[in-house]
């Protein structure tokens, strides 16, 4: 069965050719890897098995992915940052395990780029229930990195790939349309290494609280009645502890006073003490 592995990159030459050495020596032969350049080519690829394909500059890695998937001839799709790399035998071993799942993701080994170091695995507790994903930063939350997936290309496409409003918490918004709408299985075993807190590349907006709350906003399109109520206090509550924590007082305060009502989120009045406290 043939897996098609997309990756969007800009301006990381080295690490490209790292992470796309991970996928050809991954142990599986039936793969393709299609490279999507944003803005600007770079390097070569020998291998039959590369395709490349030179975009214009959008700083969006979801308007890549989306056109590369678009352009894939496997019946399962894969997704790997241009600055990580696949752990051995990940390739196969979710081509086994996605069984009549449309999607499975793996566990996460991150490599904390500030101390130099190796951190152990991103997930250490996983419950399949659709909260878990919707609400990751409470206890349980899980957001799913995009190197974690494989799926069926037509799932993908059906549930409508990445939303390309989005250039930043893409995976967030991604992951709750997948288990909303799919049969979604956790196979735990480290399949990809995370080069976390990087300071380049497409998106280094890690610490952006607006840019959270706008991909909240989008996900709330998706609930209804009190669950859409719910959850838009909990993005305003995370959105205000995020800006109480870079020291936006002000900020912090509307944001996290937006998340109390009608439901108190705790992150609301954690964002509400740490911003009077500064």
């Amino acid at each position: 069965m043939r897996v098609s592995v997309v990756i969007p990159t800009y301006k990381r030459p080295k690490e490209l050719e790292r992470a796309v050495n991970s996928v050809l020596n991954n142990g599986y032969e039936d793969v393709e890897v299609l490279i999507g350049y944003d803005g600007e080519k770079y390097g070569e690829f020998k291998d039959e098995r590369v395709k490349t394909f030179l975009f214009k500059h959008t700083g969006n890695p979801s308007f890549i992915r989306n056109r590369l998937v678009e352009l894939a001839s496997g019946e399962l799709i894969t997704f790997l940052d241009d600055d990580d790399e696949y752990l051995p035998g990940k390739i196969g071993r979710q081509v086994r395990s996605i069984g009549d799942f449309d999607a499975v993701f793996c566990n996460i080994l991150v490599y904390n780029m500030r101390i130099g170091k190796y951190v152990g695995p991103a997930y250490n507790k996983v419950e399949l229930k659709f909260e878990n994903f919707l609400y990751i930063h409470k206890k349980f939350g899980v957001l799913v990195h995009v190197n974690a997936w494989m799926m069926r290309k037509d799932f993908f496409l059906r549930i409508g790939g990445f939303d390309e409003r989005l250039d930043f918490e893409e995976d967030w918004e991604f992951g709750v349309r997948v288990f909303k709408n799919g049969r979604v299985k956790f196979d735990n075993f480290l399949g990809a290494v995370h080069y976390m807190y990087r300071t380049d590349g497409l998106n280094v907006n890690a610490r952006n609280p607006e840019k959270f709350l706008r991909a909240g906003r989008i996900i709330s399109e998706g609930l209804s009645g009190l669950d859409r109520i719910r959850f838009l206090n909990y993005a305003y509550g995370v959105a205000g502890y995020k800006l109480a924590k870079i020291k936006k007082k002000k900020e912090a305060i509307l944001y996290s006073l937006r998340g109390l009502f009608p439901f108190p989120d705790t992150f609301a009045l954690r964002g509400i003490i740490r911003a009077l406290i500064r």
